[in-house]
């Protein structure tokens, strides 16, 4: 009889004591900041990738940070958007694909119909910026400099009529920032045309915005 009765109270004892051992854990981890959760819940596992929320800072990707200075640059196809606000909008209205990169890290053609021509506009990324500047320049035409808001030099390549991949879509104008290795051109049959769609969709990003925003 006294047998069955301790074969009775052992697991009982046991169950009580694993209670209180989570209930001992769960203070501790209230105490230092933690939540209450449910002794047979599983906690969620923070790895180190996840996107922080209660950072001041949010860097291009999306992801948060202390300082914008630990943002890394804009990379990939998610960086040319970034770079470029103006893509969101031809993208609407163009068909855009991934090209041939060539000399180039990446490369992406939008090819629309606007304001009654055809008009290709070309976003691409160098590895080393000169690069692309060397392949504008030998359009032969000479870049105009200017100083942009955000202290940067702008590099523009005034509409120039040449043979290109795409017909009669023969006056290309290109932009890019100095030290930075992206581009965007537009081709068109006009050249003002073509000058147009580089203002309306090439915009590239203010400096001081490069790697995120404030909260």
């Amino acid at each position: 009889m006294r047998q069955r009765r301790r074969d009775r109270v052992t697991p009982v004892l046991f169950a009580i004591t694993v209670m209180l051992a989570l209930t001992v854990a769960g203070i501790i981890h209230v105490a230092h900041g933690g939540e209450v959760i449910g002794p047979f819940a599983v906690a969620d596992q923070v790895s180190s990738t996840t996107k922080q929320v209660n950072t001041p800072y949010v860097c291009w990707d999306g992801n948060g940070s202390g300082s914008l200075t630990r943002c890394p640059d804009p990379r990939g196809a998610d960086g040319m958007k970034w770079v470029f606000p103006g893509y969101e909008d031809a993208a609407r209205s163009a068909e855009c694909a991934p090209g041939e990169t060539e000399a180039r890290d990446l490369f992406v053609e939008c090819s629309m119909s606007w304001r009654g021509s055809q008009v290709y506009l070309h976003y691409a990324y160098w590895g080393d910026w000169r690069t692309g500047q060397r392949k504008y320049a030998a359009t032969g035409s000479t870049p105009r400099i200017e100083q942009r808001l955000d202290g940067a030099m702008s590099l523009s390549w005034r509409p120039r009529r040449l043979p290109t991949p795409h017909g009669e879509a023969s006056w290309v104008t290109a932009e890019m920032v100095e030290g930075h290795g992206w581009s965007v051109a537009a081709y068109a049959g006009d050249g003002e045309v073509a000058r147009q769609a580089l203002h309306e969709f090439g915009q590239i990003r203010d400096l001081r915005e490069w790697r995120g925003l404030p909260r």
